[in-house]
């Protein structure tokens, strides 16, 4: 009787083993992420590339009028809109919450630098951490969308 009961707990057990190994050598994979999604490569370089000029922008006014927070304050809006959409695609996607961890980290990185600004003009020596900070952030999104596209 004792063998009984230890065959039947056995029973499951080897019936896991053998699928693991059928589905191994059958060449069948489990995907644990997304797939590569274009619209979140694009629309990331964009908001990269709109960033980039936002702070080519301030350092060109550092020290003048210009560079206070409302002569800035379109960029903010649609910065904010931009990550957005991003963050909605993203959480949208099934298996992709790496991305939309990356998302939540970018719109706290453009809250802050909209805090920042709105408490004075923003300088170059500020802007050099700030356009590292932001480069790495997008740098994340778009290393990972490119090695789905590329399968890894």
């Amino acid at each position: 009787m004792m063998q009984a009961i230890r065959l039947t707990r056995l029973r499951p057990s080897l019936g896991v083993a053998i699928l693991t190994v059928a589905f191994a050598i059958s060449g069948c994979s489990i995907k644990l992420i997304s797939s590569y999604d274009e619209t979140t490569d694009k629309t990331v370089t964009a908001l990269q590339k709109k960033t980039e000029a936002h702070f080519v922008a301030l350092e060109a006014v550092e020290g003048l009028p210009e560079c206070k927070f409302d002569k800035h304050k379109q960029f903010y809006d649609e910065a904010k809109v931009d990550v957005s959409a991003i963050a909605v695609r993203a959480a949208a996607i099934p298996k992709n919450e790496i991305t939309t961890d990356q998302t939540v980290l970018l719109s706290s990185s453009l809250e802050s630098l909209e805090k920042l600004h709105k408490i004075g003009c923003i300088s170059k020596d500020q802007i050099k951490p700030l356009r590292t900070q932001f480069n790495s952030s997008f740098t994340a999104i778009l290393k990972l969308e490119l090695a789905k596209r590329r399968g890894e």
